[in-house]
């Protein structure tokens, strides 16, 4: 509850500021609309942007998703097989400085327009920091810890499970919030490019037809969606990696 005033509070401060800018400065409604005129487009326009925030919503979950499995499946083949570390790391560190921007064209070549390719460039953009993030954690394990296992005498698979896995989740959900920033990005970015449907079609469109109100209602649906995503995944992280105070 305390949470949810503190956010209420500083939403209700960026409107009231908002308004003063745009009182205080006499700006026209295609300079930057009023937060009356904004509030209309969500009543007026609701099921519509629904729509489009529902699809959006769907291509970062899913591609969050096959990134995560991606990601989580290479760091663990690195870490354990050591010629897959040598054929695999370098190659997922020079693939991650390709901007993904610049793979949207040929991914429509590839797939054409519609969901799969924004679902795959998504995938991507996930993948790089679930994958590199995952890989710190397993090479940062505690000392002590290896050399408990040691001393147990723990096989190879119980020190990977019992141990060196656990050790690493606080670095794979620091990579999995991270993917979760470059997905929302990402798939209006695609959108743009080529899209007949989502929250950056929809900005895209009201943007070239100079309806700043309806472009400003997207955006900030797009921040919400963006901060509830993080959110839950916070309490996930608290759930679920429970003995670091970082949780």
């Amino acid at each position: 509850m305390a949470y949810f005033l503190k956010n209420l509070s500083i939403a209700i401060a960026l409107i009231i500021l908002w308004q003063l800018i745009i009182t205080a400065n006499d700006l026209p409604f295609y300079i930057l609309p009023s937060p009356y005129t904004v509030a209309l487009i969500f009543k007026n326009k609701a099921s519509l942007i629904l729509w489009h925030l529902g699809i959006s919503l769907y291509e970062i979950l899913l591609g969050l998703f096959l990134g995560l499995v991606l990601g989580v499946s290479s760091a663990i083949a690195i870490d354990r097989f050591h010629y897959v570390r040598l054929l695999l790391q370098p190659l997922v560190i020079c693939l991650q400085s390709i901007p993904m921007f610049a793979l949207m064209p040929v991914l429509l070549i590839w797939f054409g327009y519609g969901l799969l390719p924004k679902i795959v460039v998504v995938a991507l953009s996930c993948y790089f920091p679930i994958t590199l993030c995952f890989i710190d954690g397993f090479k940062n394990t505690a000392p002590e810890l290896i050399d408990m296992a040691a001393i147990m005498k723990a096989t190879p698979w119980q020190f990977f499970k019992l141990i060196k896995f656990p050790a690493a989740l606080p670095s794979l959900m620091s990579g999995i919030r991270v993917a979760a920033v470059h997905a929302p990005v990402t798939v209006i970015a695609a959108d743009w490019i080529g899209a007949s449907d989502g929250l950056g079609y929809l900005i895209m469109l009201t943007h070239g037809r100079m309806e700043l109100d309806f472009m400003f209602a997207c955006i900030i649906c797009l921040i919400l969606m963006s901060t509830i995503l993080n959110k839950v995944l916070k309490i996930i992280q608290r759930k679920l990696i429970f003995w670091t105070p970082e949780a």
